[in-house]
């Protein structure tokens, strides 16, 4: 990491005149995760001399540790902290819950984590010269910020998304679904090889389904959408040779898609 600022649950480092740096008078080269750390499964059948592939699988979310200090440029000479600049630094970074962290360094810009922080204090002569923070996130992986991508459907014309994710394989993405027409609503994705079906909708239904949470919800209160739908969220898939997702709704519509893309990149 090479950057001095981050921002974390809508704050910034340097909102409390710090900044990141090595306290211990270290440098040079380092090796760090990016994102990309996969455990691979392999057996030697008998009296083989090659190794097959049985799985593969993330066994840890991405973790980092580094330093934050006063920065020199606003301390006027007052470079260690007190237990009161400790106490609000610390109950801004060490939550209980994910917040969205970002780096400010080129290249980064569109980039986040979801992340909890520990922390601990660098002592120097008695004095409390810095924190030392470990970042713990919610996968192996960082994420592009919020995407959007909105279809005007009509029967059996796809809207199309080209998923940028590094990760191959499936993300279920927020949707919001304007009904158009009455009827039994299905969305099927070119991808894929399930239907999302929700029967009974009306003209005028807003639909929101929230994929990571696996919910969904109507703004019609007579809808009884627990029974109508086939609990199959929509997925948008990626795999090495084809990103391109065509969704079809058997009826009009405005979809929605709004998603995080996967960043293998680290800190």
């Amino acid at each position: 990491m090479y950057c001095t600022d981050f921002e974390y649950d809508n704050k910034k480092l340097s909102d409390y005149d710090m900044m990141i740096g090595a306290l211990n008078g270290s440098g040079g080269s380092e090796i760090v995760s990016s994102g990309a750390d996969i455990v691979f499964n392999q057996i030697r059948p008998s009296g083989s001399g090659f190794f097959n592939l049985y799985s593969s699988t993330y066994q840890e979310p991405f973790t980092a540790t580094f330093q934050v200090m006063k920065n020199p440029c606003k301390c006027r000479g007052k470079y260690y902290l007190s237990p009161m600049e400790v106490s609000h630094i610390q109950r801004w970074l060490c939550q209980k819950n994910y917040n969205r962290f970002k780096i400010f360094q080129e290249g980064y810009e569109d980039i986040h984590w979801n992340a909890v922080f520990s922390s601990r204090q660098v002592m120097l002569n008695g004095h409390i010269a810095g924190l030392e923070l470990t970042l713990y996130t919610d996968a192996p992986y960082a994420y592009l910020d919020q995407m959007k991508y909105a279809f005007h459907c009509t029967k059996n014309v796809p809207g199309t998304l080209y998923d940028t994710s590094d990760e191959l394989g499936s993300i279920y993405p927020d949707v919001l679904i304007i009904i158009n027409e009455p009827g039994i609503f299905k969305l099927e994705n070119s991808m894929d090889n399930k239907v999302t079906e929700i029967r009974n909708v009306i003209s005028g239904e807003a639909i929101t389904i929230h994929g990571r949470n696996q919910t969904i919800s109507s703004s019609n209160p007579d809808h009884k959408i627990f029974s109508d739908f086939n609990w199959f969220f929509p997925r948008i898939i990626n795999t090495y040779q084809n990103n391109r997702n065509a969704f079809t709704a058997s009826l009009e519509c405005d979809v929605t898609f709004t998603y995080s893309p996967i960043r293998k990149v680290g800190l």
